[in-house]
């Protein structure tokens, strides 16, 4: 047993989310990333059911790069619909491992539909163990990821 495979995202998952509309404009998403000082806004409808995720990245790679309006542009027109997400009782090390197999940076939580939580993978550093097998596996897949080639 590990720490990572002892721990439950429920405990070290951030609750104090950022959420937005679908129909928040891109500036508006921006200016509150820029005040959170987070990198994903999560879009949200009714009773705080998850509907997407927006990263900074995809405001520069969706909007920006096609000079589209930061300002008639919506959150729902960009975002990433219907993520991936876990669930509070998913170990550290499963969260790590879907993490790893998709390349994602952050994973909401869910509980009943509702969402509940988002951990990252800087969450997740303090209950990883490296150890050699660990570190080499973290490099393969880095340098297979064929966005930085």
């Amino acid at each position: 047993m590990t720490l990572a495979t002892e721990t439950f995202v429920n405990q070290i998952m951030q609750t104090d989310l950022v959420t937005v509309s679908p129909q928040t404009n891109i500036y508006e998403a921006a200016k509150l990333m820029e005040e959170q000082n987070v990198g994903t806004v999560l879009v949200v409808g009714e009773q705080e059911k998850l509907l997407g995720m927006i990263t900074d990245r995809q405001i520069v790679t969706r909007v920006i790069a096609h000079k589209r309006d930061l300002s008639t542009t919506t959150c729902e027109e960009i975002m990433t619909k219907w993520p991936m997400t876990i669930f509070p009782e998913t170990t550290c090390k499963e969260a790590l491992d879907i993490m790893g197999d998709y390349g994602y940076r952050r994973l909401p939580v869910e509980q009943n539909g509702r969402l509940t939580g988002i951990v990252s993978i800087s969450d997740l550093a303090p209950v990883v163990e490296f150890d050699d097998e660990c570190i080499e596996d973290m490099v393969k897949e880095l340098s297979s990821d064929v966005r930085y080639k």
